[in-house]
């Protein structure tokens, strides 16, 4: 690298220039504040640079954003980054998308470098700088249920305008508590720490859950409402939980809703809860307008579960979106969930959601 180009971890006097690049690039847009949040708010980050830009001749022509979650096994603990929102200027940037990657998979605090959210242009870059396609197919599926079967059929015709888009009121949220039998569903604020680390079992690698994780995964100064955390308890136990999301894939198509987090015991009560949550979020989705319900990583979820909500799509990427490099071996057999990847705060916002004005319209549809 000459010295007139340098890779250096980002700080908030970047946050503009990331804004630009974004925009530039058409990826889903982000105000500097929600970029701030993305980046400098994450309680799980610790001291691990949140990603790092790329300057050519003083100005930033590349950045990577490095999320980092953590995980326990045991008495084990682990650091696992995912890269998201490789973004180069599309005039001055040739070469430091790679440089980046390069860069990130070279950190030496975390356990693990992985994209589990990454696009068909990236996807064939990153074998090249030793980032590998581990879960293989698992990697590329979701499971789909089909709420609306009219919208659905109409998202296969050309778009009609407007009126083929999604439109929601603001301040849209999902109505998320309720009852199933002899499930209770709550909301975040009804639960306790030690009620959300008894949902996954010990001895197996799970992300660190605790309140202050998920409200800051909650708190994004872009989005007013669309997300919510939902809880299954039953016999006085927290058994499951899950977190749904209004969406859109892109300015044109329709609107969906994704699951973007799921934790569940492995006992059979659990099983049980997991499936009248899943029934739950379906019911959910589907009363509040929503022309799909979709879950990535659908292998990390038991088979009965999926077959809760009634029949579905297993669909497929036909490129992988996942890839990894593992530096501890002891992830080797690591099977990650929708939780674990950034579509939290990854995914296109609704224009009656957004909450920074001064974006422009054809950038948040």
């Amino acid at each position: 690298m000459t010295a007139a180009t340098a890779i250096r971890a980002v700080t908030q006097e970047d946050l503009p220039d990331i804004v630009r690049l974004v925009n530039s690039c058409g990826f889903p847009a982000r105000s500097a504040e929600g970029w701030r949040w993305v980046l400098f708010g994450n309680p799980q980050q610790g001291d691990i640079p949140s990603g790092w830009v790329y300057e050519k001749a003083g100005s930033v022509t590349g950045f990577l954003g490095n999320f980092v979650n953590r995980y326990r096994c045991g008495s084990a603990r682990y650091a696992i980054a995912t890269g998201h929102t490789v973004i180069t200027d599309p005039v001055r940037g040739r070469q430091s998308g790679l440089k980046l990657i390069r860069h990130g998979m070279a950190q030496p605090d975390v356990d693990a470098f992985v994209t589990l959210n990454n696009n068909a242009l990236s996807a064939p870059l990153l074998p090249r700088v030793g980032a590998l396609p581990w879960l293989g197919p698992s990697g590329r599926e979701w499971a789909e249920w089909i709420l609306r079967p009219s919208r659905a059929v109409r998202a296969l015709l050309p778009s009609a305008g407007q009126a083929e888009r999604f439109d929601c009121h603001p301040g849209f949220a999902f109505p998320v508590e309720g009852r199933r039998g002899g499930i209770m569903f709550v909301s975040l604020d009804d639960v306790g720490d030690d009620e959300l680390a008894a949902i996954t079992a010990d001895d197996v690698l799970v992300r660190q859950i605790d309140s202050v994780s998920l409200r800051y995964r909650l708190s994004d100064p872009d989005r007013r409402g669309g997300m919510s955390y939902v809880i299954a308890r039953s016999g006085g136990r927290v058994l499951a939980l899950a977190a749904l999301l209004i969406t859109k894939p892109s300015p044109e198509r329709l609107d969906h809703a994704e699951i973007v987090d799921w934790a569940g015991s492995a006992c059979q009560a659990g099983v049980r809860a997991q499936q009248a949550l899943l029934r739950h979020l379906a019911r959910t989705a589907r009363q509040a307008g929503a022309s799909k319900l979709r879950l990535h990583f659908p292998s990390s979820v038991p088979a009965a579960v999926l077959q809760a909500a009634g029949p579905y799509l297993r669909r497929s990427h036909g490129h992988d979106p996942c890839h990894g490099h593992m530096k501890n071996g002891a992830l080797a057999g690591w099977q990650p969930g929708p939780g674990d990847a950034d579509y939290f705060f990854a995914y296109r916002i609704p224009p009656a959601l957004f909450a920074a004005g001064e974006q422009p319209d054809d950038i948040m549809r």
